[in-house]
């Protein structure tokens, strides 16, 4: 599925947090991994004027040359105090990580990476890192109905440190990216949902006009493809079209 926020799926999510979330006195996501900040550009599009004014969305990119852009791209929104800008990476702890740079404001540079991607990158520079957790105390918010995650293979470091969050059923919906750069973290679709194992989540697969709910980790799943998936509270799956299938005896996903 081609890696376009209109039409693969991501959008659709928006929209039905967006509906779901209208009546809300005040609505919180956050965009990790924010880049130059299409995803929230599309959030806010499709979102109401007079929902939009309690709209609060707390937007991180680490990578200064890339964060710079971003803020001249929402300067707008972060007047208006719709947006908010940190130049910080999410992570299972705070501190300080090494990050590779492929290019000045591309949506490819990371934490995780081998020694062939680091030799193809522009430079290394030191990022701070926070955790999700860590950040919504320190802030005073209580609740997020959506949070989303593009980080190019830390998303479930990211997660882990959201992890009490989830705990306490402080999230509506989790977004986050499956690619490849999992390799180079060394982790699996499997750690997620050994992560809200036992928690009111499920953990579903985006498609363009619906999700796909998995009731269990199949090993048919861990395949490295583009793709995003959401970890959905169970009280917010009805805001979702939602298909369940299962793994049969041929390992096929119907």
């Amino acid at each position: 599925m081609a890696n376009n926020i209109e039409t693969n799926g991501e959008s659709y999510v928006q929209a039905c947090v967006i509906k779901n979330t209208v009546n809300e006195e005040r609505t919180t996501v956050f965009d990790v991994g924010a880049n130059l900040g299409m995803w929230t550009k599309s959030y806010l599009r499709q979102c109401p004027p007079k929902q939009c004014a309690s709209t609060h969305i707390y937007m991180f990119e680490p990578v200064q040359d890339t964060f710079q852009k971003l803020k001249a791209n929402l300067q707008q929104e972060e007047a208006a105090g719709t947006v908010r800008l940190r130049s910080l990476a999410m992570s299972d702890k705070a501190g300080k990580a090494e990050m590779v740079v492929l290019s000045k404001t591309g949506g490819t540079n990371s934490l995780e990476y081998d020694a062939d991607l680091a030799k193809t990158a522009l430079e290394r520079t030191i990022i701070t890192k926070s955790t999700i957790t860590a950040f919504c105390k320190k802030e005073g918010i209580e609740h997020i109905h959506l949070l989303k995650t593009d980080t190019e293979g830390h998303d479930a470091h990211a997660l882990v440190g959201a992890y009490t969050l989830l705990k306490e059923g402080c999230v509506d919906v989790v977004q986050f990216e499956y690619n490849f750069r999992w390799v180079y973290a060394r982790s699996y679709l499997k750690d997620i949902f050994d992560l809200i194992d036992g928690l009111p989540y499920k953990i579903a697969r985006i498609c363009p006009d619906h999700i796909e709910v998995f009731e269990e980790w199949h090993f048919e799943l861990e395949r490295f493809f583009e793709g995003n998936y959401l970890i959905v509270h169970e009280e917010a799956l009805k805001w979702f079209s939602v298909c369940e299938g299962h793994f049969d005896i041929s390992n096929t996903y119907a």
